[in-house]
């Protein structure tokens, strides 16, 4: 009781701190009304971005637009934008200036529901939570069957990992997925991904941390299971970006370069200069 009155003034300071956040409008509202998109292409329509009035722009009249099932990779320093175009795809920000639409609707008019089902994110951190194989699976598709998540597993290529653990699909994965490797988190991510079946993936440096066997293996694995999808890359590192269809380059908050990897690597351009820099 001493002990827990010494941090009582620590407590309601930091129970201070949390009712304020809890009680602050949210910034993003979303309508209830489902919409009906005509594909499943993305548009960036000279979107402008930056985190509050006196900051510098994040983004300035960016234009970027993904045909249905095409394959597309940002690259570009780190503070360039990339990470915040996904922010602004996943709708956890809006523009200050143009629009993010999917499918021609803006996302503005998306219900939340139907925009996260739409989506599927594999990040370089997988968000597993303190708890097992299985759960953090059913996260992804609550009513899943246990073939179901064992043809996801098998699809990213887990399936003799799990398969091969003592407890199966009940290993606890622990806080943040600590309990098991960087490569097998982020193919877990993946799994999740499948159980979701979003027509629409967003890979926000998925192989960062990974080695380059890890990293090489991920980057095929995504690409065998994302061939009917729309996919937007996100990345600083070359693995991947010679089965892109473009390769968009990001400097500043605008769009410096855009092109087949190929064509790109055999010119004098901002691409190849970052590959020889990192190679």
């Amino acid at each position: 009781l001493s002990a827990a009155y010494q941090y009582l003034g620590q407590t309601r300071r930091a129970a201070g701190r949390l009712n304020e956040i809890v009680d602050r409008p949210p910034p993003i509202s979303f309508p209830a009304t489902a919409v009906k998109p005509e594909n499943t292409g993305v548009v960036f329509d000279n979107v402008s971005f930056r985190y509050h009035l006196a900051a510098a722009p994040v983004l300035e009249a960016f234009d970027l637009a993904i045909a249905p099932g095409e394959h597309v990779a940002i690259m570009g320093a780190t503070g360039a934008g990339k990470s915040t175009l996904v922010s602004l795809l996943c709708r956890f920000w809006d523009p200050v200036a143009g629009s993010v639409r999917i499918g021609n609707v803006d996302l503005r008019q998306w219900p939340e529901a139907q925009l996260r089902q739409s989506l599927a994110v594999v990040s370089q951190q997988a968000h597993l939570f303190n708890t097992s194989i299985r759960e953090n699976l059913l996260w992804a598709k609550p009513d899943a069957e246990e073939h179901e998540l064992w043809e996801a597993l098998d699809k990213a290529r887990l399936q003799a990992f799990v398969a091969g653990l003592a407890n199966g699909l009940d290993t606890w994965t622990g806080e943040l997925g600590q309990l098991i490797s960087g490569g097998e988190a982020r193919r877990l991510a993946v799994a999740q991904a499948l159980l979701r079946d979003a027509p629409i993936w967003i890979l926000d440096e998925p192989t960062e941390g990974l080695d380059a066997v890890n990293e090489h293996e991920l980057m095929a694995t995504i690409q065998t299971l994302t061939a009917q999808r729309t996919l937007l890359l996100i990345t600083h590192r070359p693995a991947g970006l010679a089965a892109m269809d473009r390769v968009v380059i990001l400097e500043n908050g605008r769009m410096a370069e855009a092109g087949a990897y190929r064509t790109l690597m055999a010119a004098n351009s901002r691409l190849a200069s970052m590959l020889d820099a990192i190679w």
